[in-house]
């Protein structure tokens, strides 16, 4: 999964955006946020949004990579009772949901142990 540091002040983060969250800075450089990451928290969705067609419940994680940054996903979990927090998870690219009918891309994260 692809991170972007902050040539001016150093923040990673996993998303890029046009100006640094933390300096306003507009210059980063791509950097590699690692294979695994660990799962710090998660909740499951019962009612998802409307327009929004995935069979509930729909499990979102938050995880965290080896250089502390973190990332909110949706979590691809066959057995809602393997995850523990702790688990290590790894980050894969995929459908998420369809909206309208539409799919969505991004990336979801698995047991790392199923990749």
């Amino acid at each position: 999964m692809t991170g972007y540091k902050c040539k001016n002040c150093g923040r990673i983060g996993h998303i890029h955006g046009a100006r640094c969250l933390n300096c306003r800075g507009t210059e980063f450089e791509e950097i590699e946020l690692g294979d695994e990451c660990e799962l710090l928290t998660y909740t499951q969705v019962y009612n998802p949004p409307a327009g929004v067609d995935v069979d509930p419940p729909l499990m979102v994680g938050l995880v965290e990579f080896p250089n502390e940054v973190k990332a909110m996903g949706q979590l691809e979990i066959a057995n809602p009772e393997d995850l523990q927090i702790g688990r290590k998870l790894k980050p894969v690219w995929g459908e998420l949901r369809k909206i309208r009918g539409e799919k969505v891309y991004g990336f979801k994260f698995k047991l790392a142990e199923e990749t």
